[in-house]
């Protein structure tokens, strides 16, 4: 689309003479040709402003740049989200309706605009409201519901009596309603507990590839709506997710964890089980959370303190060796007094 029109649909406003130039896509402002976009919110991108190639920069102010155009908004990293939604390529399935080689029981209930894919499994009592997308290859266990417009994606298996809301993306290679990890110890040998609960994902969530949430042992693991999981992310049997949170690739909570609305974990951090983290709380990359964390606290290191005391005592061992080496000096010369 001309540029001028791309600018009035993101709401902002375009500063520069090409207006009636065709945009044909996004890019970053390292690789952008001359007939493509990009974003400029981070400062550590701002080398590259001055040998862009891009036809225009989407920013949230006057900048110095190669590019001749500006397209001036209030919150760039929506703008250019906004841009991608208008030149993303189609990512649904070339399959509509129900593909020959896929495999319905005769007592699930599919509406209307369901697509499954190759290959693909819904079992008995299964129920898939209109417009979900199952991939090639997924499984959807017995008793299983699915809300509207949900896209499961390839080799994905939803054990049985889950339940999923409507706009939920899952992608390929996660496992949603898998056994938790419960035994009994016993002379012979561990002794399995039965895992009788499910999992419940609400509306508009997103799973990450190659995800792992457990079924509770009773009740229900709970993803709450507009949660977002990154790849590899463990979720343990009887967690509660709340709204809004953001999980980072290869993070693992530990079962019963409660955790509450808008919080933040970066990658590879972990939790122990029964703890509860409190609202729009932040955990550090590889922090290891053994107690719970209060609203609005940031905890970083292992075992997880508050950040700032996390960080005092890293700048304290970096001094360690110094420290030590005087110490030494100190007790020799010590010593050589009282030898004296």
């Amino acid at each position: 689309m001309r540029l001028s029109i791309l600018a009035e649909k993101l709401n902002g406003k375009l500063v520069g003479p090409d207006g009636d130039s065709e945009v044909v896509g996004v890019s970053t402002l390292q690789d952008a040709k001359f007939n493509q976009i990009c974003y400029y919110g981070n400062r550590l991108y701002k080398k590259y402003l001055d040998t862009t190639s891009a036809l225009a920069v989407i920013t949230g102010e006057m900048i110095e740049s190669s590019a001749a155009n500006l397209i001036l908004v209030k919150e760039p990293y929506r703008a250019f989200r906004e841009a991608l939604i208008l030149f993303r390529h189609e990512t649904q399935s070339g399959f509509t309706g129900i593909h020959p080689t896929s495999v319905i029981h005769p007592d699930a209930v599919l509406s209307a605009d369901v697509t499954v894919g190759p290959n693909a499994v819904v079992d008995s009592c299964a129920r898939i409201d209109e417009g979900t997308l199952i991939g090639a290859g997924s499984f959807i266990g017995p008793g299983v519901t699915i809300g509207c417009g949900s896209v499961i994606n390839p080799c994905v298996s939803v054990y049985h009596d889950c339940v999923i809301g409507s706009r939920v993306i899952i992608h390929s290679g996660a496992v949603i309603g898998s056994d938790g990890f419960g035994f009994v110890p016993d002379p012979e040998g561990h002794l399995k507990i039965p895992q009788n609960g499910n999992v419940v994902i609400e509306d508009d969530v997103e799973i990450g590839a190659g995800c792992t949430i457990d079924r509770a042992t009773v009740g229900s693991t709970v993803i709450a709506r507009f949660s977002k999981l990154d790849n590899l992310v463990q979720i343990a049997h009887n967690v509660t997710v709340g709204p809004g949170c953001l999980i980072a690739a290869q993070t693992g909570i530990s079962g019963s964890t409660t955790v509450g609305s808008g919080v933040m974990f970066g990658g590879q951090a972990g939790t122990a089980g029964h703890i509860t983290i409190g609202d729009r709380a932040v955990i550090a990359a590889q922090a290891g959370v053994s107690k719970s964390v209060p609203a609005g606290a940031t905890v970083s290191g292992y075992p997880a303190r508050s950040h700032r005391h996390a960080l005092r005592i890293s700048a304290a061992m970096s001094d360690l060796p110094e420290f030590r080496r005087k110490v030494l000096e100190f007790m020799k010369d010590y010593s050589n007094k009282e030898e004296e």
